[in-house]
Formats: structure tokens, C-alpha cells, sequence
């Protein structure tokens, strides 16, 4: 084998590897969160069009952009295994974002004590969710 044909065959190869690791990599975010939401909380129920509530207005308050770079990092880290200091505090700092938000977003602690409770996305935009914020000196 000469030395064209090796780089021809090489090129090939990573070619073929990157496709196909692009199409693990791109997961639809609709199938991704809910899957690692239940990964990390639990069983629980939501209809789908909550669900879809749910994730568009995650996507919508991350950014679309960020999600898809975020999950397509979580999948290549997961998948393989390579990850720096850097890329795993940002895989880690996603995770939390996406739990604490569902928790917040959601009626999921009230009903934490059921099994496979049937939880309902309230939404973003609720005036406070702070358990700690203290309103004195506001009238």
C-alpha cells in the first residue's frame, strides 16, 4: 500500500466515524431530557404535551444553540468516555440547571411521596422561586 492510498483510506475512515458519531451526537432534545430526567429523578408520569411545555421552555430559557452543544457533549463524554476538567464541569453544571429547573417548574414535590406520580409543568415565568427570599422593607 502506497502512501495515497493510505491517506485516501484513512480520510475515508474518520469521515465515516465522524458521520456516524454525528448522528448519535444530535439526539432530538424532546427524547434526550425527559430520558435523563428519569435517569436522575425517578418514575414519574407527564402527558406529553407537558412534557413538550417542559423541554421547549427549558431550550427557550438555556438557549437552542447551548442545549444542542450541551447534549451532543454529554453524548461524546458518555459515549467515550474522553472528557477534560472543563468539558465534565459543564456537562455537571447542565445537569443540576435541568433537575433544579424541573423541580421548580413542576409540581413534582408535592406529589414526591407517591409512586410514579402524575406531574404537571406550571412553568417558567413564576413570580419567585426562592425558598430562601425574604421580602422585608417591600410593600
Amino acid at each position: 500500500m502506497n502512501r495515497r492510498k493510505f491517506l485516501a483510506l484513512s480520510a475515508a475512515t474518520v469521515s465515516v466515524a465522524a458521520l456516524g458519531s454525528a448522528a448519535i451526537v444530535f439526539e432530538d432534545s424532546h427524547s434526550f431530557i425527559p430520558s435523563l430526567l428519569h435517569e436522575y429523578i425517578g418514575d414519574y408520569q407527564m402527558t406529553e404535551e407537558q412534557e413538550k411545555n417542559f423541554v421547549d421552555a427549558f431550550a427557550e430559557e438555556y438557549g437552542e444553540e447551548k442545549l444542542a452543544a450541551v447534549i451532543g457533549l454529554y453524548r461524546i463524554r458518555s459515549g467515550t468516555g474522553l472528557g477534560t476538567g472543563y468539558t465534565n464541569a459543564k456537562v455537571v453544571e447542565f445537569e443540576r440547571k435541568l433537575v433544579t429547573d424541573f423541580l421548580v417548574t413542576t409540581d413534582y414535590l408535592k406529589k414526591q411521596g407517591e409512586a410514579n406520580p402524575q406531574v404537571n409543568f406550571i412553568g417558567f415565568r413564576i413570580p419567585c422561586n426562592n425558598p430562601y427570599a425574604t421580602f422585608d422593607g417591600l410593600s
